[in-house]
């Protein structure tokens, strides 16, 4: 066929009445013939061949003169193509290698995942920053306390702040350094550990090698150690004797088989390792006896104490004591001034305590029952315990007496993930295969598919080198690698589309047309193709770059870098790979006679008859939906309608647990559900409002770097500027302003045996007024007389009589003399950091921070506890941050000076700030991604009509799968926040091919014939990439 030659065509009218004005072998323009004309319904039930007139038009489609210069090079010197595009594959992958020294770390896979830039996170890095200013350390831990030799400190005279041994501050020139030169540490460890020993011989409970009366064994944190397995009761209670030494003897068996031992943690006393925490084992401690010793009427005895402990722990009388033995110390202190007064017999060991907070669950209190009991490991984290994992994950439905195991700390997490992640590689490769065997089929050439396939690859590196070197991005986080799975889905399509484009121009130009003639047109069409989906695709995943989460930001820049290079690489190299097969591989002799019974080199023989992926579409599927297109449209409508309502329903993350696995794991069981059944759960208590004046909360480092925080930006503010009669006023009124809030924390009370409850409110100007307004014949330096006779918030005026004086008393307040205020409130703050007066209750920390180096007050803090606890639903924290804000706003008003605008409070919501900034950076790139789909679609096409059906299409497909996600039970976390953004991503682009072939449909003026042909020509690309993302990912 070529342009002067008449045509014998079939004209297909959509209507009988139109083949009226039309007849048999009437000529038209262009010396086209009509063979004979039928409506769409004659053709739905008729074999239809491509019609003469879609290849006549397809022919005379303009290729710009550009694209087909380019394309007759690429025809006349294929290999300088492949060889530079080669190269440039190469030399990219290898320069970000190269060019940077920092390789990817993915050690911590949830590094990266805090919230950038937010008011929350600005207040968390400013606090941040001025405390490793203020403690300033190293890793050699020394024996006692030393100077550190940070630039800010709390003590009032601006001396270097004193710390102890665990942290580590760096100064060598202080004396405790030059004593350890003299005395090693080790000698120093000898002498508290003989110490430790002759404590541990008196106190020692038979057949235990640890004292658990030693506070340091937990550490601080009860929830420390590795591991730790939870077991659940298949009943209602599992506190019983057969039960118990079940679990003993899983305990003893995976401590032998796995030499756990003998890295345990270790006595001090002793230098024997230290048995891992169950009830059964504390049932035979307490009794003198082993767990396998123990009677029935032992674990009833037991549960007896722990009913009679219960009460005074729950009232936090029972407290974890480590000076049993010292007169008048823990124990007696609890037994003789607490109310309700604490048995004795409670603080044996701490083994009452310990099972309380931390073995037994907390429903104990109510019930007597144990429904679940943990056993807690004595190994460090050098413990390799992911092989436990492996056993313990096969004996899940394994009964324990009566109990079973319902999940388990092993190690750390992401250690169990990297392994999971080595074996699922393997399935990983069999999903590649199985997307290159698809790409062998769908391409007819198993030499295209392979080269074609080794390009995808390496377009992951090409991207990784921009990434690194050329936009020099500090940071590379374990969420790229999904990168790999969104490139093979890509790729692949990009791929099918290519090829398919490249078959039909043959049947636009002939066997005779020349492959310049040829690439040109693909170029043209196919390009078009992949311009208006690879911009679309990677305007989705750009969008992510908006995000407040630093890995979701790299991981859209990255995911769109893929997009972009494979669009690139679509038009250089492959082109130049087809025109080398069709010019030097397909007709060798050499591969002809090797691969003719694997079609590595052909393609059918007749490349004018429509595969039968292409016929099914153009001749059942095409058909079918033309036909019912109401019903169709109808239903996936109440589809996407119903699943929409349903995708509103998703939730914001319920556990600041970084989910790696699905929630059934029994590693996420754990996290997310089980260690919140036992008192003793990590992150439990209420939030503290910490009130900032003299620094800008700002984060000011590389959101791009999850390292990078920036630095303290101090604002214009002295001692004087707090002074000043307004300021002294609003202080004062701070405290009592948000003691009206409905989240405040009274304690006094909380704890109203308490006596200076008052005083853990950090409302300096408090007692300020106090010290000043008190008349001076009523100071005394007589502190006991004046304590022992005050409580509750009498305390707080009886502080004011502290210190006989002839000044400072007898004054109005505010104080309106500048140097009178200042003298009268530094007397203050010394008098009420003074040990004499409180104790270490505040710890020598009045709120002010000072510069070591000037002795200028650089920061002030106020602080107020809260009645939020940290593991609060989101509804109850966005209250909180609502009404905190509010108050804030209040008083800030109150307060004058250039420093009054930048004060900020600061409180531990950093998992309120996560939950926050998904929602919001989910939802927001969403938005971005579907305005730049709707831009690109409507600048490359100019069919609103067509772009905006197309725009509605992607919300439809993306509601469909977040409710999906919500009918499953996940939660708007990380992973979900990449789903949707892929989401989006994928359903750009195969909604953008089916646009963009709709437009360029030969057929313009009748719509069915136009999605017969835009089905026909790309359905089968779509349905094999939708198989091959399917399958890749």
């Amino acid at each position: 066929m070529n342009g002067s030659a008449d045509v014998e065509m079939n004209i297909v009218t959509p209507h009988p009445q139109a083949n009226a004005a039309i007849t048999a072998d009437e000529d038209l323009p262009g010396n086209v013939k009509i063979a004979g004309a039928r409506n769409s319904v004659q053709m739905m039930k008729d074999d239809i061949p491509i019609t003469a007139m879609e290849l006549e038009m397809g022919k005379n489609s303009h290729v710009p003169a550009p694209i087909q210069k380019y394309a007759n090079f690429v025809s006349e010197q294929p290999r300088i193509c492949l060889f530079i595009s080669v190269i440039f594959m190469l030399g990219m992958s290898a320069i970000g290698f190269i060019v940077r020294d920092d390789l990817p770390d993915f050690a911590k896979a949830d590094k990266g995942f805090d919230a950038r830039g937010t008011d929350l996170a600005a207040a968390l890095r400013t606090v941040t920053h001025f405390d490793a200013e203020t403690y300033k350390f190293d890793d050699n831990g020394i024996s006692d306390d030393l100077v550190c030799n940070g630039a800010l400190t709390y003590n009032l005279d601006g001396s270097p702040m004193v710390t102890s041994n665990w942290w580590g501050c760096t100064n060598a020139e202080d004396d405790e350094r030059r004593r350890m030169a003299a005395t090693s540490r080790d000698d120093v460890m000898d002498e508290e550990r003989e110490a430790l020993r002759a404590l541990y011989e008196q106190h020692q409970v038979e057949g235990q090698t640890c004292s658990y009366a030693h506070s340091w064994l937990f550490e601080g944190s009860p929830t420390w150690p590795p591991m730790q397995v939870v077991f659940e009761a298949q009943g209602d209670d599992l506190l019983d004797v057969d039960t118990l030494k079940a679990i003993c003897a899983f305990d003893d068996d995976i401590r032998s088989k796995y030499g756990l031992a003998a890295s345990a943690e270790t006595n001090w006393a002793t230098g024997e390792p230290c048995e891992d925490r169950n009830l059964g084992d504390y049932v035979g401690y307490y009794y003198h006896k082993t767990c396998a010793e123990i009677t029935a009427t032992d674990v009833e005895n037991f549960r007896t104490l722990l009913t009679t402990c219960q009460p005074a722990f729950t009232a936090g009388s029972l407290v974890l004591c480590s000076d049993e033995w010292v007169p008048n110390g823990c124990i007696e202190n609890a037994v003789n001034n607490t109310s309700p007064a604490v048995p004795k017999e409670c603080f044996r060991e701490n083994i009452v305590y310990d099972v309380l907070a931390n073995i037994v669950d907390k429903d104990f209190k109510t019930t007597n029952k144990v429904k679940y009991t943990k056993v807690i490991g004595a190994y460090t984290w050098e413990n390799e315990l992911t092989p436990v994992h492996t056993d313990l994950e096969s004996d899940l439905d394994k009964s324990y007496g009566s109990a079973k195991i319902a999940g388990y700390r092993l190690g750390d997490k992401f250690d169990v993930f990297t392994d999971q992640l080595i074996i699922d590689n393997v399935f990983s490769g069999g999903a590649f295969f199985l997307v290159f065997c698809i790409m062998w089929l769908h391409t007819s050439s198993g030499f295209i598919a392979s080269l074609g396939f080794l390009q995808i690859i390496l377009n992951l590196g090409v991207a990784y080198g921009i990434y690194m070197a050329v936009m020099n991005l500090p940071f590379f986080p374990f969420l790229n690698l999904v990168g790999i799975f969104v490139v093979v889905g890509i790729g692949a399509d990009d791929v099918f589309v290519f090829m398919d484009c490249w078959k039909q121009s043959i049947l636009v130009f002939g066997e005779g047309g020349t492959l310049a003639d040829r690439m040109g047109y693909v170029l043209y069409r196919a390009g078009g193709s992949m311009l208006i989906t690879s911009l679309t695709t990677a305007s989705a995943f750009c969008a992510n770059a908006l995000s407040l989460i630093t890995s979701l930001k790299c991981f859209g820049v990255y995911c769109a870098l893929v997009v972009v290079v494979d669009y690139f690489l679509m038009l250089s190299y492959v082109p130049a790979l087809v025109i080398i097969y069709e010019k030097y591989v397909r007709k060798s002799p050499l591969c002809c006679r090797c691969c003719t019974c694997c079609t590595f080199c052909h393609i059918p023989k007749d490349p004018t008859q429509l595969r039968p992926l292409e016929a099914w579409f153009r001749d059942k599927f095409g058909p079918f939906v033309v036909k019912f297109k109401y019903p169709l449209a109808l239903a996936f409508v109440a589809l996407a309608a119903g699943l929409g309502f349903n995708a509103s329903g998703l939730e914001r993350p319920t556990s600041a647990d970084f989910q790696l696995f699905k929630a059934t794991h029994p590693m996420e069981m754990y996290d997310l559900q089980l260690k919140y059944k036992f008192n003793g759960a990590s992150d439990s208590g209420t939030l503290k409002l910490t009130f900032v004046f003299g620094v800008e909360a700002l984060d000011n480092g590389n959101h791009w770097d999850p390292d990078d925080y920036g630095k303290l930006t101090y604002v214009d503010m002295d001692f004087d500027d707090l002074l000043t009669p307004t300021n002294q006023a609003a202080l004062e009124g701070w405290c009592d302003h948000f003691r009206s809030s409905s989240f405040y924390k009274d304690p006094c009370v909380e704890d109203p045996d308490d006596r200076f409850c008052r005083f853990q409110d950090i409302c300096q100007f408090e007692w300020v007024k106090a010290y000043v307004t008190t008349d001076c014949a009523d100071t005394t330096n007589d502190f006991s007389a004046i304590l022992d006779a005050c409580s509750g918030d009498d305390c707080l005026e009886a502080v004011g009589k502290i210190g006989a004086r002839t000044t400072c008393c007898g004054l109005a307040f505010p104080m309106t003399d500048a140097s009178i205020a200042r003298n009268c409130t530094e007397s203050v703050f010394q008098l009420a950091s003074s040990d004499d007066l409180l104790g270490d209750r505040n710890n020598g920390n009045m709120g002010l921070i000072f510069d070591t180096a000037t002795k200028d007050l650089k920061i002030f803090l106020m602080q107020l506890d809260t009645n939020i606890e940290y593991q609060e639903t989101y509804e109850v924290f966005e209250t909180f941050y609502n009404d905190a804000n509010a108050d804030m706003k209040v008083a800030k008003a109150s307060l004058e000076g250039t420093f009054a605008s930048k004060v900020f409070y600061q409180t531990r919501m950093d998992f309120f700030d996560l939950q926050m900034s998904l929602g919001i950076g989910a939802y927001q790139s969403a938005g971005m991604s579907f305005a730049f789909a709707f831009a690109v679609l409507m600048f490359m096409t100019r069919n609103p009509i067509l772009t905006l059906l197309s725009l509605l299409t992607i919300i439809a497909i993306v509601c469909c799968v977040i409710g999906v996600l919500v009918f499953d039970n996940w939660e708007l976390n990380i992973m979900e926040s990449v789903i949707i953004s892929v989401a989006v991503g994928m359903a750009v682009d195969f909604v953008a091919h089916y646009s963009h072939t709709y437009l360029h449909s030969p057929v313009k003026d009748d719509r069915e014939i136009a999605v017969l042909n835009t089905l026909k020509t790309m359905g089968g690309s779509v349905l094999t990439g939708a198989i091959t993302t399917f399958v890749a990912g």
